[in-house]
């Protein structure tokens, strides 16, 4: 009985661990909002994309890319790149699906 105690204590504590460190895509999405938009509505300066025409997918996709490709992106690609060193994996996927669910605008 008490090795079951233990084990629930763990899944407990581990569910409040994940939850304090999860990424918050409402709380990155506010970096963006001077150069996209406050609903990711603008082209960015140097770009040619509106982000909120994007799918989550798409929006991961080029993220990761600004961070893995110094080639990637337009004449801003500088300025993205050095927003994305500072961002986890988990942040990239939190502010892109944040984007997609709250401003996405159909094609």
């Amino acid at each position: 009985m008490k090795i079951g105690k233990i084990i629930v204590g763990a899944i407990l504590v581990a569910g409040v661990v994940t939850t304090i460190n999860a990424a918050d895509g409402a709380k990155v999405f506010k970096r963006c909002i001077v150069c996209h938009g406050k609903s990711a509505e603008k082209v960015p300066p140097g770009g040619s994309i509106v982000s909120a025409t994007l799918s989550a997918e798409e929006i991961k996709k080029s993220l990761r890319l600004y961070k893995t490709d110094k080639n990637h992106g337009g004449k801003m690609k500088v300025n993205m790149q050095t927003q994305m060193k500072t961002l986890s994996e988990e942040d990239i996927d939190a502010v892109a699906d944040y984007i997609f669910k709250n401003f996405h605008i159909a094609k």
